[in-house]
């Protein structure tokens, strides 16, 4: 076997049959949204890092919060009956801004691990409530919930399994939400989303609504290739839900925090989920933290499976860290206070403009844009939606064009994800999309 090509580090999420040929992009520093890489080349990330970098690279407020914190307390857990102050405070303030929707939270150190504990509590809970064979948990093609083994058996992408054998056992897997590839021809929106809901609706049936212990979701999917789902898609979900008495948790890992406007991204689709999972931008990205808000059903469940058993035999050293809650405390109050959901609505609307502009070139099929999280899907022929060959690679050669360019992007096989820092302004904005527009012209410039 040959050896990996990024030793000393083992880079997640990385091409290890092309990497070999590269260096790794090594930052050094960054300021706003730009960082600069150990040669001083600067460049605009337009991935907040991984989705998670919200306010940029040099938040004053949050370099104070923590720096303070560590001369606080910079060590402590949430286990055993004990926590810091910053945790405990956390708590309080996430459930006041959830308007009284959730009763309690877990505190974990990313998202994976939120995932991983909300599966397990919704399992316990089956167990609690005697109804023991309630295990499987509907998920959908495309969707990203983390990489840990009950995680990446929720995925609906298939490198997440490959050679981990995975998935496990436990999953109804339904349609996602992408109208632009998925629709047939003369298929309107409001159809193509009645049909993939009765899809959903019989693989559920199938499988049995009393063994179906909840359904986990996106808002909008982000590592599946950032789909925007039809106006008609969630209000008819979460009728099908209803109607079958099954959970929804939220996994808002990226949606959440002001990425698609609200704090919360579940509340820009009007919906009603029993748990959210959330990470990244609850830290802006400056401190690792994970959480699941449980809501009252599920709190009174796993409250008296614990008491049943003794123990909840679950926990994180370091979720609920006494300095990534203070940051996650200071990003709080930094959202409600710089209006962040009236600058991530002009955010929305910059993008969707300048975006809407590389719809010209033959090759991009379709943008797509909701709150901070945009879209660039390319096809050899956008207007027929007849792909290119995987294997010539586009969407990766693109993404690194880009970054010559001095613009980070990620390419999700052929589709460009955009996620930048919410304080991006209409002129980076236009830049950002500039630079985009030459990177595809000069990609297929090569390919002639």
């Amino acid at each position: 076997m040959a050896e990996l090509a990024t030793e000393p580090i083992v880079y997640s999420f990385t091409d290890h049959r092309v990497y070999r040929e590269e260096s790794p992009l090594v930052i050094a520093e960054g300021e706003g949204i730009r960082i600069r890489d150990t040669a001083g080349k600067e460049y605009i990330d337009a991935l907040s890092g991984l989705w998670h970098a919200n306010l940029g690279f040099s938040d004053a407020e949050l370099i104070e919060a923590a720096t303070s914190a560590y001369r606080r307390l910079p060590a402590f857990p949430c286990a055993l009956g004990r926590g810091s102050a910053e945790a405990q405070a956390l708590a309080h303030e996430l459930l006041a801004a959830a308007e009284g929707r959730f009763s309690s939270v877990y505190f974990a150190a990313s998202g994976s691990e939120a995932v991983e504990s909300v599966l397990k509590f919704l399992w316990l809970a089956s167990n609690a409530d005697g109804t023991p064979d309630r295990k499987l948990v509907v998920t959908r093609d495309s969707g990203f919930h983390g990489t840990t083994l009950g995680a990446a058996s929720l995925a609906g992408i298939p490198n997440q399994h490959a050679g981990f054998d995975l998935p496990l056992p436990f999953t109804v897997r339904v349609p996602r939400a992408h109208y632009y590839r998925d629709h047939l021809d003369g298929e309107s929106r409001a159809e193509y989303v009645d049909r993939i809901v009765r899809t959903t609706r019989s693989r559920i049936e199938e499988a049995g609504p009393e063994n179906v212990a909840a359904m986990i979701a996106e808002p909008v999917m982000a590592a599946g290739g950032v789909l925007v789902p039809p106006e008609e898609y969630w209000p008819a979900m979460d009728r099908l839900l209803t109607d079958l008495g099954i959970p929804l948790v939220a996994d808002e890992v990226v949606c959440g925090f002001g990425r698609l406007g609200p704090l919360f991204g579940h509340r820009r689709f009007g919906l009603r989920p029993a748990a959210v999972t959330v990470a990244k931008g609850i830290t802006a990205g400056y401190a690792p933290l994970g959480a699941v808000l449980l809501g009252p059903d599920l709190t009174r469940s796993v409250a008296g499976a614990a008491e049943s058993y003794g123990v909840l035999g679950h926990g994180s050293t370091f979720g609920g860290h006494p300095v990534a809650a203070a940051v996650a405390r200071a990003h709080l109050r930094a959202l409600a206070e710089r209006g962040i959901e009236a600058r991530v609505a002009a955010l929305e609307a910059s993008l969707r403009t300048c975006l809407e502009g590389l719809l010209e070139l033959p090759v991009v099929g379709e943008v797509r844009c909701v709150g901070g999280l945009a879209a660039v899907e390319l096809m050899a022929d956008g207007a027929s939606r007849r792909p290119f060959d995987p294997e010539r690679r586009i969407g990766r050669r693109v993404a690194r064009k880009a970054r010559e360019l001095g613009l980070i992007v990620r390419d999700l096989g052929d589709v460009l994800a955009l996620c930048p820092p919410l304080i991006t302004d209409t002129g980076d904005v236009a830049e950002i999309v500039s630079r985009l527009r030459d990177a595809i012209t000069a990609t297929l410039k090569e390919e002639t």
